[in-house]
């Protein structure tokens, strides 16, 4: 008896990342310039902002659901422990850029490597991701390089150069990860060859703008709220709250060390390059943390619900 593939209607995520996506391809098949790179950053700087950090900002409304706070005391502990690894994260980079930096590209692919083949191996799923974030390197080394230079000094161009040479094998991964999910998700496997593609073709920086802010903060977005049934006004109000707080942290520390870059320059460039992905860093730490928290809470009483049932 053939197992049927199950219809799935494509998400909104998964619609405006292709449309995009698929823009973005055609115009760079069309040979339209591209923005430059002062422009680029200072998207990725305002995007990411404004429509990537509100999928991490309801993290404590996770944490709220897998129990680790229940009183005010409580909320206010967990804020503390959140603030401190963001620290212990930000203190480490400055002290180990180049350990840091793989550490970033590992964690953030295993994490995105979850936003497809859900329920399958976590090697699976985190290959794709680590795939995904290596095909840049493969297809623009020059410019990767450049902005792992900026991350981490000249050992972030060797990383680049470790990406460069293992191209062939984030190809397979990504086209195995496809392949994969084209039986039970369609809308997984499309998603995932045109993310492959937009990062072999565009330029890096537009490549995680458009994935980051139209596909995957859109997608925690949308799960984050279906998940808090009946409190989407506090989810709306702890995602502004939690979303504006960093935005003037940031820019209170702008402001502070302006007389340090030109603005317009290549320094200032650097600077919201640096705020961006350390910055994402040292977020995704704890992020990760409390999604695990709540997936193993969520394995255990699922457990329970079967053992109940059998009983």
């Amino acid at each position: 008896m053939r197992t049927r593939v199950a219809r799935v209607r494509p998400s909104f995520e998964t619609v405006l990342f292709s449309v995009l996506a698929v823009v973005a391809v055609l115009a760079i098949a069309l040979r339209m310039p591209a923005p430059p790179l002062p422009v680029q950053v200072a998207a990725l700087g305002v995007l990411v902002a404004t429509l990537g950090l509100p999928h991490g900002a309801l993290d404590p409304l996770i944490a709220r659901r897998a129990g680790l706070w229940h009183t005010p005391l409580g909320f206010a502990g967990f804020n503390l422990g959140y603030i401190a690894m963001v620290a212990v994260v930000v203190g480490v980079w400055l002290l180990a850029p180049t350990a840091s930096l793989i550490g970033f590209l590992l964690v953030s692919g295993i994490h995105f490597g979850a936003d497809w083949n859900v329920g399958r191996s976590v090697v699976l799923r985190s290959l794709t991701g680590v795939g995904l974030l290596t095909l840049p390197a493969f297809a623009h080394h020059d410019e990767v390089a450049g902005i792992y230079r900026t991350l981490a000094g000249t050992g972030g161009t060797v990383v680049a150069d470790v990406q460069s040479w293992l191209g062939p094998v984030a190809i397979v991964a990504m086209l195995l990860g496809a392949a994969f999910a084209l039986h039970r998700r369609p809308t997984d496997a499309l998603e995932i060859l045109l993310a492959a593609t937009l990062a072999f073709v565009a330029p890096p920086l537009v490549f995680f703008v458009l994935y980051f802010c139209a596909l995957h903060s859109a997608r925690h977005l949308r799960h984050g709220f279906a998940e808090e049934r009946g409190g989407g006004r506090l989810a709306l109000l702890i995602t502004v709250v939690y979303t504006v707080v960093p935005i003037l942290a940031v820019g209170i520390l702008t402001a502070v060390f302006a007389g340090d870059f030109a603005p317009g320059g290549s320094l200032a460039s650097d600077w919201i390059i640096r705020l961006v992905f350390i910055g994402l860093a040292a977020l995704t730490v704890p992020h990760m943390m409390v999604i695990a928290v709540s997936e193993l809470r969520q394995r255990r009483q699922s457990q329970i619900v079967r053992a109940v049932s059998l009983s």
